[in-house]
């Protein structure tokens, strides 16, 4: 990314309460005293001040402006905060203004990625600001949240000197011992705890996107028996076309809901029919099946008012290992000794009625949602990760496990434990970013806002 003094719109464009727009680098306070009524010639630090810009001898707008001088600031650099009232055409005036006064444009992420090469954050911060905005559930920002205050971070520079102990010891006996045993090295408690602790990152990976994407919860069955209503008696709104003709849903809908904070993923599939005859009914029926392999849970309808069929149990056997719950819907019209008979055909399952039309038994389905939710959440990890932390963190634990190896058996030449060691430390580096090429840096930072 070049040099020189950046500026950007920090908030949102459109039509709001305020309009913030950001100013950093070496030409910012001379600017704010340009464009800015009354800026006295030294700037009060941190302190937001009432104030008009001007254009032309003409006031445009008025502001509160906020100087934060380097190297205490978000990039380390002199930046300049100027609110406004948020209305599209005024930020891009004030904007223009800023920039015909010698600031240009801000990339997408440069204001962090100018913090990260001030070292005011290290790599796993910067992305954590990224992905804390992103996040879609209040539990997934608050794991992002740890890892900008430094949770990861203080793990790995922690991880890293236990190493660098490591490696000392290592060097120590491959130059000055000729005896180069490695039972000479005592792995320490520290290490084997820092490899069940990646451990754990790692596992709970799965469980932390869960968090951030939603749980993927399908609602499957044969046609017409009320997939449709009860998708729409979930969302609390008319989404999916019902109707007492057959396969009237061809192809899936999604839709997000929150349960207990946690984004959910409801998705109402076309009817699983086998004898369908129909090209476009049997496409809707493949992707529903693609959809229930790849779910996190599936709510299985059956119809009490006919006998289960092939169809069902057809069915039935595509949710082997899932988390799953069935249903009898039509509850109002159950036959006689149907629970019975679908529990005994079902390996014994319990078995709920539901009537979507007379609306009972719908809090079994937010009890079950709950219920998988309660799960992920014993489950997920303290730590949250990308894939990039992820993939790295792999390499590292597996250097750490060849290590520990090499000590417990003492058979292989300490180069090569050495050489375990240096990976370990040279793959903490490029997590923190200590050492990491330009073009990770430029797209890690692409992805970013431009006033971020």
């Amino acid at each position: 990314m070049e040099e020189g003094t950046i500026a950007a719109l920090s908030t949102p464009s459109g039509r709001g309460g305020i309009a913030v727009i950001r100013i950093s680098g070496d030409l910012a306070e001379i600017i704010t005293k340009e464009i800015i009524e009354g800026v006295p010639d030294k700037i009060t630090d941190r302190k937001a001040v009432h104030s008009f810009i001007h254009k032309e001898d003409k006031r445009i707008e008025e502001c509160v402006y906020t100087f934060f001088r380097n190297p205490n600031s978000y990039t380390g650099e002199d930046i300049v905060e100027i609110s406004i009232h948020s209305n599209p055409h005024l930020s891009e005036v004030v904007l223009d203004l800023i920039l015909s006064k010698g600031a240009r444009e801000a990339l997408p992420g440069e204001f962090t990625y100018r913090a990260f090469k001030n070292n005011k954050i290290d790599l796993i911060q910067a992305e954590s600001v990224n992905e804390l905005i992103n996040a879609n559930s209040k539990y997934y920002a608050e794991m992002k949240f740890g890892n900008l205050e430094g949770k990861l971070s203080i793990f790995l520079e922690d991880l890293k000197k236990e190493l660098v102990n490591l490696a000392v010891k290592v060097e120590s006996i491959i130059e000055f011992q000729e005896d180069q045993s490695l039972e000479k090295i005592v792995f320490t408690q520290e290490l084997e705890s820092s490899i069940s602790g990646i451990s754990r990152i790692i596992t709970g990976h799965r469980f932390n996107e869960v968090l951030d994407k939603g749980l993927n919860v399908v609602i499957v069955g044969k046609a017409n028996v009320g997939k449709s209503s009860l998708f729409n008696s979930l969302l609390l709104e008319e989404r999916s076309i019902t109707s007492s003709i057959p396969g009237t849903t061809r192809d899936f809908i999604r839709e997000k809901i929150f349960v207990d904070g946690y984004p959910v993923e409801l998705i109402d599939v076309a009817g699983i029919n086998s004898g369908s005859v129909d090209d476009i009914e049997k496409l809707g029926i493949s992707r529903s099946i693609d959809l229930v392999k790849n779910s996190d849970a599936v709510i299985f309808l059956l119809d009490g008012s006919t006998d289960i069929d092939d169809n069902d149990r057809s069915i039935y056997d595509l949710l082997e290992g899932k988390e799953q719950i069935i249903f009898i819907n039509k509850s109002d019209v159950l036959q006689e000794g149907m629970i019975k008979s679908v529990s005994e055909e079902f390996n014994n399952n319990k078995i709920f009625q539901l009537s979507v039309l007379k609306n009972t038994g719908m809090e079994k389905v937010s009890e079950f949602i709950s219920s998988i939710i309660n799960k992920i959440g014993e489950e997920r990890a303290e730590i949250c990760v990308n894939l990039r932390q992820k993939t790295l963190l792999v390499e590292i634990s597996d250097s750490l496990k060849n290590v520990k190896r090499m000590i417990n058996t003492g058979e292989t030449e300490i180069e090569l434990m050495a050489e375990e060691v240096r990976t370990c430390v040279a793959n903490i580096g490029r997590l923190l970013g200590e050492v990491t090429s330009e073009d990770i840096l430029g797209k890690i930072f692409s992805s970013f806002c431009v006033g971020k």
